[in-house]
């Protein structure tokens, strides 16, 4: 009989499997191809371009025996022209989530940056989220997220930096969902940033997942963002309002210089309308013009947005956009210094500029 035991033993102990932390991977795959107007350094002619952007998440959490949850994400983005292009540039952090709330430790974007970029869809978001002195990405991140009351929540986020307060980025945001809205609003500000210019990045460095590299003592800056995003749906309708405040202070690559403070207003409101598989939306922004140290710039620019989505199937969309530039000043684009932007128009000295997109996004 004790033989017998012991070889039920053995056998059990070979067969049954260990107990493994739940781990998902998901992600989505986008193509775009493109046509680009007034390209800067093509004498007003235009571009032809192609991205493809394959996102891949890799989820893990693990049950606690007090209840509570530990969670970690590693995620890539392989996409042409490159970026993101090796595991951990774009995520990579270990979070405790209890009933009170969630914090973070390591490398995760900005929740304004995402707030900012999930609001402006339909090709808004060029101007909406990455355009201006907000922050994409805190690679040295610490973040705490709230429980819902009543549908509202807030969360927190701080960027150690060089590990003391002369250069350090933080932000605080909060959400409300009800009655049809979904409103929120965002203040952040980052210090001592030695890569600090109209094109939102990593906090204090020019390398996607990588930061610590600053500029202290004389050459000391700051930015500063505001935000507040209403959305209401009614129906089959529905509609979007929002103001964004930039402010850069001191050493930057703007037409501020050291001591001087630049601010940039932008306003967007959007409309949409689904219709079965179909959906339709149009946008305006307005970026206003300018100033510096109460010196006002001619530079401000309008932008109208347009997007047909149609549903393939439930993880599928194939869409149409166009993007329409339109300059106060020919060849004055705000504070904007990198040729790349606004579709590759920065520098064409033209009046206005257009992006016409045809693609498909699927979920996985």
């Amino acid at each position: 009989m004790f033989k017998r035991v012991l070889i039920a033993t053995a056998v059990s102990a070979m067969f049954a499997a260990p107990a493994f932390a739940d781990v998902t991977i998901s992600g989505s795959a986008e193509m775009d191809l493109m046509y680009k107007t007034n390209q800067a350094g093509t004498d007003g002619k235009g571009k032809f371009a192609e991205e493809i952007a394959v996102v891949i998440n890799v989820d893990g959490s693990d049950k606690l025996d007090s209840g509570d949850k530990l969670k970690w994400r590693i995620a890539q983005k392989v996409a042409t022209p490159g970026r993101y292009d090796s595991f951990g540039k774009r995520e990579a952090w270990i979070g405790y989530e209890t009933k009170f709330g969630e914090v973070r430790f390591g490398n995760q974007f900005s929740n304004q940056y995402l707030e900012l970029d999930g609001f402006a869809s339909s090709g808004q978001g060029n101007l909406w989220a990455d355009f201006g002195s907000n922050q994409v990405q805190y690679a040295n991140g610490v973040s705490y997220f709230s429980p819902k009351f009543s549908g509202f929540s807030f969360a927190g986020q701080y960027d150690l930096g060089n590990g003391r307060n002369s250069a350090r980025a933080m932000e605080l945001t909060a959400n409300y969902t009800g009655y049809g809205f979904n409103v929120s609003a965002g203040a952040s500000e980052a210090k001592n940033s030695k890569h600090a210019s109209s094109e939102p990045m990593v906090f204090g460095g020019n390398e996607w997942g990588h930061s610590g590299d600053f500029t202290v003592g004389a050459a000391e800056n700051k930015l500063r963002t505001y935000n507040i995003d209403a959305a209401y749906k009614m129906g089959a309708f529905d509609f979007k309002a929002g103001y964004k405040r930039n402010e850069w202070n001191g050493a930057v690559n703007l037409n501020a210089g050291p001591g001087e403070k630049t601010t940039v207003d932008q306003f967007l409101v959007a409309a949409g309308y689904t219709m079965g598989k179909n959906n339709f939306n149009l946008g305006y922004q307005r970026v206003q013009d300018s100033k510096t140290d109460g010196t006002k710039y001619d530079d401000g620019m309008n932008v109208i947005n347009a997007q047909y989505n149609y549903t393939l199937s439930k993880n599928t969309v194939a869409f149409a956009q166009v993007r329409h530039h339109m300059f106060d000043t020919a060849g004055q684009a705000s504070v904007m210094k990198n040729d790349w932007q606004l579709d590759g128009s920065v520098g064409s000295n033209k009046k206005n500029a257009t992006r016409l997109l045809v693609g498909t996004w699927t979920a996985f």
